[in-house]
């Protein structure tokens, strides 16, 4: 696919008259904090396998993408959060400028990480509302770089050079993955919505980190000399049925934590503007 064209779907490439289609702009005013656990029910997300994660590069025209290798059963996975179920993680690639922004503001980079649910195969997760998880990092870029904080990514930015013309592979990746996600996990919106291909079918329960990682302004122009075009990423779509939730902050599944009058009173209101908020939009499926 060609990466000049990607501004343009939906329309030839992309299903039409889709409700919950992405990327979307998050506007945080309209973001639900889930003290209900309406949507995030699960407890706290749980990255399982992600120290040690073998892969396999290829620039395919369109980005940059890692893919794992091995056995299924040997595969990182993802569960907890808005997650009923196991996530298997499929693959991880690059977009850039990011897809989704932050109240009208993009970020220079997004990764997302593709995971596949467990019990399905890939082509009946594409048929299902929640058959994949895809956790997306913003990445700001800074021209220099603290080197216990350019550790985290050197790993993974080492193997782009070699990667810089269509068709170009690599194998036997090992990389920590953990480095690669936002330094706080529990803090991230999450809606349901599509991928940002073709054919942007709608089963994608997004998760997106608000906290973005540092990469080096080295790095980030590294992905200038990919052979895929200047950018590659989807328009964003119009906001339809799309409901996001944040979780809830932390003292409220802390006993034991302290607040004084008022927080409470700070976030009673805010527990009742998002009750009228989700009984006046409802949640639709």
């Amino acid at each position: 696919m060609n990466s000049k064209h990607e501004s343009a779907w939906p329309g030839g490439f992309c299903q039409r008259g889709g409700k919950r289609q992405s990327p979307i702009d998050i506007r945080t005013s309209d973001v639900i904090k889930d003290f209900e656990r309406h949507f995030i029910k699960y407890g706290v997300l749980k990255f399982i396998g992600y120290n040690g994660a073998l892969l396999s590069g290829i620039n395919n025209g369109h980005t940059i993408q890692f893919s794992t290798e091995g056995q299924k059963s040997m595969h990182p996975t993802i569960t907890g959060g808005p997650l009923k179920y196991l996530y298997r993680l499929e693959q991880l690639h690059f977009h850039w400028l990011s897809e989704h922004s932050i109240d009208g503001v993009k970020f220079p980079m997004e990764i997302h990480f593709v995971h596949v649910r467990a019990d399905l195969k890939v082509s009946e997760a594409l048929s299902k509302r929640d058959g994949l998880a895809i956790v997306s990092v913003f990445c700001n870029v800074q021209p220099d770089v603290p080197d216990k904080q350019l550790e985290l990514t050197e790993d993974l930015m080492e193997h782009i050079p070699q990667l810089l013309r269509i068709g170009d592979r690599v194998s036997g990746v090992l990389l920590d993955l953990r480095k690669l996600l936002s330094p706080n996990t529990d803090s991230y919106f999450t809606y349901l919505g599509s991928l940002t291909s073709p054919e942007c079918n709608e089963v994608v329960v997004w998760i997106i980190f608000d906290k973005p990682i540092i990469i080096s302004d080295a790095q980030y122009r590294l992905f200038g000399k990919v052979g895929v075009g200047r950018h590659n990423f989807r328009s964003q779509q119009r906001i339809s049925h799309h409901l996001i939730f944040t979780p809830p902050d932390s003292f409220i599944s802390t006993p034991k934590a302290i607040i004084v009058v008022t927080d409470v009173m700070k976030y009673l209101a805010a527990f009742l503007r998002n009750i009228t908020r989700f009984v006046t939009k409802g949640f639709r499926s």
